[in-house]
């Protein structure tokens, strides 16, 4: 599973488009469809630099963001000035703390870095222990069905900042028996056309089906209660869609 090294420090200019807005706007239409009652307390696993954990504590959630990247961490504590989040420093496959949640969320892939069953197994059972009867355990990713009909190519992207830019080239390579994508990102730094940082750095993810995520949660007290296009709660998932978003519900005791 990857760590996320040197590209830690890249990330936030690297996906300066993502519409965490948006993205927060449709887990709260989640939380309104399918919670069993009001969400007041989310556990975010893998919160990153806090895009999504920052905006919803801004909206009056009580938010904990857990990532074992140090540097990830520490911009998403920079960001945070009015000390709204509770952040923790750990490896989302072993986290415990003695609170339960109304939600536990995972999002932009954060599960599809679970490349093994045992990770899996040890993510899954970090987002029941933690959630209250009833609560809800989204993430979102990779859709195994879009990626194995439809797989990965290399990709350039070129970010520029007056004169200075940031240059990500992605090449991914499918393994149909491990079922994973092994994206290998080489991300360059550059001030015009001189080079100052060069990160290579490889990230395996795994696509996942949905019987596979239907078990995996019934293994864990969980109820797989609906599954969908990423951003798009009210259509069915397809062989066209790459990103989806799996909604789970801890079981009544």
């Amino acid at each position: 599973m990857s760590v996320f090294g040197d590209y830690a420090k890249f990330y936030d200019t690297l996906y300066e488009d993502k519409d965490y807005v948006a993205e927060c706007d449709f887990l709260q239409q989640i939380f309104s469809r399918f919670s069993d009652g009001p969400v007041k307390s989310i556990l975010d696993l893998g919160c990153g630099t806090g895009g999504h954990a920052l905006i919803l504590g801004d909206r009056g959630y009580e938010v904990t963001g857990v990532d074992r990247s140090e540097v990830m961490l520490e911009t998403a504590k920079a960001k945070d000035d009015q000390h709204k989040i509770h952040w923790h420093l750990a490896d989302i496959r072993e986290f415990e703390i003695d609170q339960k949640f109304d939600a536990v969320i995972s999002m932009f892939a954060v599960m599809s870095y679970m490349t093994t069953n045992d990770d899996l197994m040890a993510a899954f059972a970090t987002a029941s222990r933690h959630l209250k009867p009833g609560g809800l355990f989204i993430f979102d990713s990779w859709f195994g069905p879009a990626v194995f009909i439809d797989p990965p190519t290399d990709r350039v992207k070129d970010i520029r900042q007056g004169k200075q830019r940031v240059i990500r080239l992605t090449h991914p390579k499918l393994d149909h028996v491990a079922q994973t994508v092994t994206v290998n990102f080489t991300v360059l730094s550059m001030d015009e056309n001189i080079v100052l940082e060069e990160v290579f750095e490889p990230h395996t993810m795994r696509p996942f089906f949905v019987q596979e995520i239907a078990l995996l949660g019934a293994l864990h007290d969980l109820s797989l209660v609906h599954c969908c296009p990423f951003m798009d709660i009210d259509s069915l998932l397809s062989a066209q869609e790459w990103n989806s978003t799996f909604i789970l519900s801890k079981i009544l005791s």
